[in-house]
């Protein structure tokens, strides 16, 4: 059990560190009555595991009673102090990621939501480029497209025009023909009548 990794010293506050690294702590403290430790602050964020005992925490002057079981977190920068009831016994687990930390990490996310943010709108950039000159594309095929269909309505209404002035001259030269035939018919009965 972890109380009994560490035991009272008459008249003074006992400590123990389990684990120290650069990640953090962890701290066994033994209070003897009347000991405690006045109102303080720390950079980091720390939780208070009461093993033994009972005790009066106050952060920002506010007090929180902490029994056997029991734990709260006291926010880095943040005053606290720990006024034991008789004898108390407590794990201290301390996180080192202060607000420098907090604030380098937001900065870096800020620094890389830019940079994303950034490629995003260089992305969008060309694909308006791309997209106006495939446009700009097709609207010269289809002007292209326009020229060669005038061209062609064109060569067709040309095409037409030709081929009725030849329906025309046939016609003309159909009636021409019929005017000569119907006179050689003509001539050739006033011929017979005479006979």
């Amino acid at each position: 059990m972890p109380r009994d990794m560490i035991i009272y010293q008459e008249n003074t506050i006992a400590s123990r560190t389990l684990i120290m690294s650069k990640e953090g702590t962890v701290t066994l403290f033994a209070f003897d009555k009347g000991q405690g430790l006045s109102e303080h602050t720390a950079p980091f964020d720390a939780l208070a595991y009461a093993l033994d005992g009972e005790a009066e925490i106050t952060i920002a002057k506010t007090p929180h009673y902490l029994r056997e079981g029991n734990m709260i977190i006291m926010p880095a920068d943040i005053p606290h102090a720990v006024q034991p009831i008789g004898r108390f016994k407590m794990m201290l687990i301390m996180i080192h990621a202060g607000k420098g930390d907090i604030e380098r990490e937001a900065g870096e996310e800020e620094k890389e939501d830019k940079k994303k943010k950034k490629e995003a709108r260089k992305l969008q950039k060309k694909r308006e480029k791309e997209d106006k000159k495939k446009k700009k594309e097709a609207r010269k095929l289809q002007k292209k497209r326009e020229k060669e269909d005038k061209k062609k309505k064109k060569e067709a209404r040309k095409l037409q025009k030709k081929r009725e002035k030849e329906d025309k001259k046939k016609k003309k030269e159909a009636r021409k023909l019929q005017k000569k035939r119907e006179k050689e018919n003509q001539i050739e009965m006033k011929g017979k009548t005479k006979e």
